[in-house]
């Protein structure tokens, strides 16, 4: 699977609305390049799947936009969308040519089918078998934000160790909304900005390996978290902050924090924070809300910023 380390294309992102209309079509028949970028948008821990198409295939994907979209929609205007709570997982594909010219896709089920056909050799059974099942729904709430407030840049930017209160625009001086695509769930899960999507163990010199409950978890010791067993917690640890990990199974990995309400919040990737699950329900046990396909809760454990290695 091919993955792109580089951030710059999904931070000009301005995305109000993932439903697919007319401006999204004039702005996909606008874009001219012998090689766009598809880029799905879909993981919390790690940056997403980035894979290469060719012109032949980009005229494609405009003859099909134009004929689906006045074909079958009396109105012009949105279509083959249905409407959706989900915060976790599948949200939509960008097409992009360069920082100036790119196209998001959501709630135009041919176009997400075709991109997701051309896309299969970079990407796993999992991955594929999960957007299939959500191909059309409208993303929820999914505003990326680019800014150049220098308070933001010089990190990292470190909570308290208090438990953190649920504010994300004044959380770490509201860096995880401004500098929102580049901060992901272990970035928010420990409460430390620092712009680079951080890894469980690489701040402390060792990345995890495999996309396992034991391998992540141990990653995340050697970065200074402490292990707090699988009993949910009651009250808050005297230093820090409780955080719990879980898993795709195979596939990827999920951080979500303990405020100070005594609910949980969370940062899927470089989408917006918030304080829901997939059915739209506050966060009291991460046990037993909807994550999905972050299905595998592993444990918990405690977060104390000031002495945290994250990167």
């Amino acid at each position: 699977m091919i993955f792109n380390y580089l951030f710059s294309f999904v931070c000009l992102l301005s995305i109000t609305n993932g439903q697919f209309n007319k401006e999204h079509l004039t702005k996909l028949q606008g874009l001219e390049c012998n090689e766009p970028s598809i880029t799905l948008h879909i993981f919390s821990g790690t940056p997403n799947p980035v894979w290469k198409i060719d012109i032949k295939q980009l005229s494609q994907i405009k003859k099909l936009a134009y004929e689906t979209l006045f074909n079958n929609n009396d109105n012009n205007n949105t279509l083959l969308s249905k409407p959706t709570t989900r915060v976790m997982g599948y949200h939509g594909f960008t097409i992009s040519c360069s920082s100036n010219q790119y196209v998001f896709v959501n709630g135009l089920s041919p176009i997400e089918n075709l991109l997701l056909l051309g896309g299969r050799r970079h990407l796993s059974a999992s991955i594929i078998h999960h957007v299939k099942d959500h191909l059309g729904e409208i993303m929820s709430e999914i505003t990326s934000i680019q800014s150049d407030n220098a308070d933001c840049n010089h990190v990292p930017i470190k909570g308290t160790d208090a438990v953190p209160v649920y504010d994300p625009k004044t959380d770490d001086n509201g860096c995880f909304v401004t500098k929102e695509s580049s901060n992901n769930c272990y970035a928010y899960g420990t409460d430390i900005v620092t712009n680079t999507f951080p890894q469980p163990g690489r701040g402390s010199g060792k990345k995890w390996s495999l996309n396992t409950c034991e391998d992540m978890g141990n990653s995340s010791i050697r970065d200074g978290l402490v292990y707090n067993g699988t009993t949910l917690p009651t009250g808050k640890p005297e230093k820090g902050h409780f955080v719990a990990l879980l898993i795709w199974p195979e596939t990827n990995f999920h951080w979500i924090r303990m405020d100070a309400n005594g609910f949980w919040s969370h940062k899927p990737g470089g989408t917006p924070v918030r304080n829901k699950d997939n059915r739209d329900l506050p966060i009291t046990d991460p046990s037993k809300s909807d994550f999905s396909p972050w299905t595998q809760f592993c444990s918990y454990y405690v977060a104390q910023p000031s002495v945290l290695k994250i990167n």
